[in-house]
């Protein structure tokens, strides 16, 4: 790996086994929530990760912070297309994250739930986070720093989210990383970066 590094910043030629977009990543990190309680360190966390991302050799990191549906939603899309030529794709997510009925869901800062049939709608499915890693060739990893605690503790509406996220089982050749055992919380800890 240190070999292939070298090459690439000298201009080298790839391996003949790696795809043309070689290793990618895209970096999430949402910490200022317009509607639920404010997150200290994903922010932090995701400019970390991409930095390391970037010094390990990833050819290509997007760091996207305190992102929008719309602006999550566009950036899968790329991200997605990115990955057919691409032998790794790695996407890191520290944020909210939320289960409803065994589904698991990434909060963006904009969102608003007032009933059960908002969370679809106003927040970015897991599966969607799968899909854009899916066609990377070689390795297809999902991070999830996620369900630190509860957005909706403060809150009086009768949602019926789930402690932590629901269990996943990705596709052959798919990796997902869960900073807590499902159902459970994961703690944002007393430091500038999170435990996990």
């Amino acid at each position: 790996a240190g070999i292939e590094r070298i090459e690439t910043k000298l201009g080298g030629a790839r391996p003949a086994n790696e795809r043309s977009g070689g290793r990618i990543a895209l970096v999430i990190g949402n910490s200022g929530y317009e509607s639920f309680d404010s997150l200290a360190n994903p922010k932090r966390d995701a400019t970390l990760v991409a930095e390391a991302l970037g010094k390990s050799g990833f050819q290509s990191v997007k760091l996207l912070t305190d992102a929008s549906r719309q602006a999550l939603s566009e950036a899968l899309r790329s991200f997605a297309e990115d990955s057919k030529n691409a032998s790794w794709a790695v996407v890191y997510y520290a944020g909210h994250g939320i289960e409803l009925d065994g589904s698991n869901y990434l909060v963006p800062v904009d969102a608003k739930f007032e009933k059960d049939a908002d969370i679809p709608k106003e927040s970015v499915a897991l599966d969607q986070i799968l899909n854009a890693v899916s066609s990377a060739d070689k390795m297809r990893l999902v991070i999830l720093d996620a369900c630190r605690e509860n957005p909706f503790v403060t809150e009086k509406k009768s949602l019926s989210v789930g402690r932590g996220l629901a269990r996943i089982e990705p596709e052959s050749g798919t990796l997902v990383a869960f900073a807590t055992k499902h159902g459970h919380l994961a703690t944002d800890g007393a430091g500038e970066n999170s435990p996990f």
